[in-house]
């Protein structure tokens, strides 16, 4: 028994857990999903499952029907492999090799400085579990296990439906229990590029570096409505408004955040200012800092910012013009939520990340994560953003994106699967579409005809190292799956 193993070795349902355990033990960022696929390729065939794979590598694992079910018509249940790979500051894991370490801690459970993968390794458990014979009754399986969705969705975007012969789908890729998702937003990746160029270095300047850390960060669709601070935002913020306090800088470099689709939780820059105004910096950064913590007083526990003034650092500024414009687009863009739904009250419609800002020898890259359930929306705002990029000197690309998933409030899943909560709850579930980039759009675009509901358990701060899925949310849904099965048959 691993130590995953043993952390989770009170919890219920075993089955699920005991899968989930056994991806916590295995590497599996985006496009590095191997070891979890030898995994599930080994479980089919130890259960005398047929198992294929497209060729991008995608699972399909069928499983015949039980009991009252045997005959049905195939039902697909869904979710992927991979998950974001996020750790704090000063952590030492290397997510391509080390086993996510599990913590429980009272009514959750967590990782140690890392994300946890419960988005979407729960998910998939849950189908490993429906396709192990937890329920006697359930029609035809087709478990669907996709590569890549945190990082473009190359999976679902790729699929060959061939393999698949059901038309009604699961997808437990949702993260708040009791909550059937019949809808979801599109999405789109914004990569400004420029051109690094620099100054020399002035006779008695000093390089001082700053690191803003302690941000909570999060997933870019579900929290972007709580007004999280974004570290890179933040940052620019503060180095802009320096010169108006009477200390001059120039910007030798910036960077912040590591995944486009979660909100930066840490940013740094590198500076020189004149050796004497040293004494004065954290002062005026202090007075700044407060300013921003009051703004952020309901969304943040507490961030930080740390300056350390590096002796005999001899890096060269950026020319003056490419720092102005790095700042001002890393500042100034859209950042949050842009408009709410007017049809779903309290769902964001459009919205836009700035998730990652890095560097090579030759260029400076600013990333930006824009997402919305309407396709006309989310082109306006992709288009202000790269004119704006534009205007700060950068050079614009994008991806061609996925598409949302439009609610059909007449679906005989939605009904079917109302039934089922409503029995279990005693009440009509909250019903509603997710700002958020299921793969449901993508998939009903990929096998033309499916009806598709959406649920899952209460998963918490996704993406980041705070992410926490909660035990007794998971083993009601593993419920609410066996019936909702059972009602299908």
């Amino acid at each position: 028994m691993t130590t995953n193993q043993e952390v989770v070795s009170g919890l219920e349902p075993p089955i699920v857990w005991q899968h989930f355990a056994a991806f916590a033990d295995r590497p599996r960022p985006s496009g590095r999903e191997q070891e979890v696929k030898t995994y599930v390729v080994a479980w089919a065939e130890d259960h005398g499952f047929k198992c294929y794979s497209d060729e991008i590598g995608n699972l399909i694992v069928k499983v015949p029907g039980r009991g009252a079910g045997a005959e049905a018509d195939p039902v697909i249940l869904q979710g992927h492999l991979d998950m974001v790979c996020e750790k704090n500051s000063g952590v030492e894991h290397d997510f391509f090799t080390d086993p996510i370490q599990l913590r429980l801690e009272g009514e959750r459970l967590y990782a140690k400085q890392t994300t946890l993968g419960a988005d979407n390794g729960i998910g998939v458990a849950l189908c490993m579990a429906a396709g192990e014979g937890a329920y006697a009754d359930h029609p035809p399986l087709e478990l669907l296990f996709t590569i890549d969705e945190e990082t473009g969705m190359s999976g679902a975007l790729n699929l060959e439906g061939r393999y698949l012969t059901g038309r009604r789908l699961i997808n437990l890729d949702a993260e708040e229990e009791g909550i059937l998702y019949v809808g979801c937003a599109g999405g789109r990746d914004l990569i400004a590029t420029r051109r690094l160029s620099w100054d020399p270095v002035e006779s008695g300047t000093l390089a001082v570096r700053l690191s803003l850390t302690g941000l909570r960060g999060g997933h870019s669709g579900l929290d972007i409505i709580k007004n999280r601070g974004n570290a890179i935002r933040l940052l620019a913020q503060l180095l802009i408004q320096l010169p108006r306090k009477g200390l001059d800088l120039q910007l030798c470099r910036f960077e912040g955040g590591s995944k486009r689709n979660a909100i930066p939780r840490e940013a740094t820059a590198v500076i020189r200012i004149r050796a004497e105004l040293l004494a004065r910096l954290p002062q005026i950064l202090e007075g700044q800092m407060a300013a921003l913590k009051r703004l952020h007083t309901d969304s943040e526990a507490d961030f930080d910012l740390h300056i350390e003034a590096l002796q005999g650092d001899e890096t060269p500024p950026l020319e003056a013009a490419l720092a102005q414009g790095l700042l001002a687009y890393c500042f100034a863009q859209a950042s949050g939520v842009v408009t709410m739904s007017q049809s779903i009250p309290g769902l964001v419609e459009t919205s836009n990340n700035l998730g990652v800002v890095t560097w090579s020898d030759e260029a400076v890259t600013v990333t930006s994560c824009s997402r919305s359930s309407n396709g006309e929306a989310l082109d306006q705002l992709c288009d202000q953003l790269a004119s704006f990029a534009h205007l700060c000197g950068f050079s614009v690309r994008s991806d061609a994106g996925y598409p949302g998933w439009l609610p059909d409030l007449s679906s005989p899943m939605l009904a079917i699967t109302k039934e089922v909560f409503a029995t279990y709850y005693g009440r009509e579930p909250e019903v509603t579409a997710i700002h958020a980039g299921l793969e449901c759009g993508i998939l009903g675009e990929r096998v033309p005809g499916l009806d598709m509901i959406s649920f899952g358990p209460d998963i918490q701060d996704a993406h980041s190292p705070d992410e926490s899925v909660c035990p007794a949310s998971v083993a009601v849904v593993y419920e609410q799956l066996g019936a909702l099965l059972k009602a299908l048959c």
